[in-house]
């Protein structure tokens, strides 16, 4: 098949993995993946999140310092908030 015979979708495909029928694996988990917590008027944070137990650990993408923990079950929007006032100087 050439890139000619190919459709819109099956073109992506090739360019991303090199072949058109091979699906794209994009990492959306692990501790690599830095977030950006944005919206509003507050400051952005750009972190990564590490479980440990029954807490997320937030660390600065940049410098790796820890910014807080995060609760895995439960309430989390207060807490980020508070980090992303904090006043971090990555941030």
């Amino acid at each position: 098949m050439t890139m000619q015979e190919l459709t819109a979708e099956q073109k992506i495909r090739q360019t991303l993995t090199g072949s058109p029928l091979v699906d794209p694996q994009f990492q959306h988990e692990g501790e690599d993946v830095v977030r950006w917590i944005t919206g509003g008027t507050m400051p952005d944070l750009h972190v990564t999140f590490r479980r440990e137990g029954d807490q997320i650990t937030v660390k600065c993408a940049t410098c790796q310092n820890i910014l807080g923990y995060l609760p895995v079950d439960g309430e989390q929007s207060e807490l980020l908030a508070a980090m992303r006032q904090s006043g971090h100087p990555h941030h």
